[in-house]
């Protein structure tokens, strides 16, 4: 797991780039190139995977974790992107999801990210899906 710097740097990227995002998203559409098969992760709906997330967290806050950290989404993240913009996505996608869930502010959304309760169950999510699918781990 990375340093709590490293966290806190990282989520305020996030932060930046999930507020750029919104603000792009309200602008004008954005012209994409019909030849390039890649997603468009800045304007992607999330609003599915926000659903199934929400029924995850009437469990528990490890189930809806898990949730989201299963959803094909973030795979073709982490493949199309790489680990950096991937965390980026996940950070912003957290975000979003808090503000639409709660709709608490940004920086509500943040604090609950960084919250010793969160991490646990994010961090219990993610090792309990990689001892499911040891063949997919580094």
């Amino acid at each position: 797991m990375a340093s709590a710097s490293k966290q806190q740097k990282r989520a305020t990227r996030a932060k930046a780039k999930a507020k750029q995002n919104r603000t792009q998203r309200a602008a004008a559409p954005v012209e994409l190139d019909p030849n390039d098969d890649r997603i468009d992760f800045e304007s992607v709906d999330l609003t599915d995977l926000f659903k199934e997330m929400i029924d995850a967290e009437k469990i528990s806050q490890k189930a809806m974790c898990t949730a989201f950290l299963e959803h094909p989404l973030l795979a073709l993240v982490l493949q199309q992107e790489g680990e950096e913009t991937a965390t980026d996505f996940i950070i912003g996608a957290l975000i979003e999801y808090r503000q639409w869930s709660t709709e608490t502010d940004e920086a509500g959304a943040l604090a609950w990210i960084e919250s010793p309760a969160f991490q646990v169950d994010y961090v219990a999510a993610s090792e309990a899906i990689a001892a499911q699918n040891p063949q997919q781990r580094d």
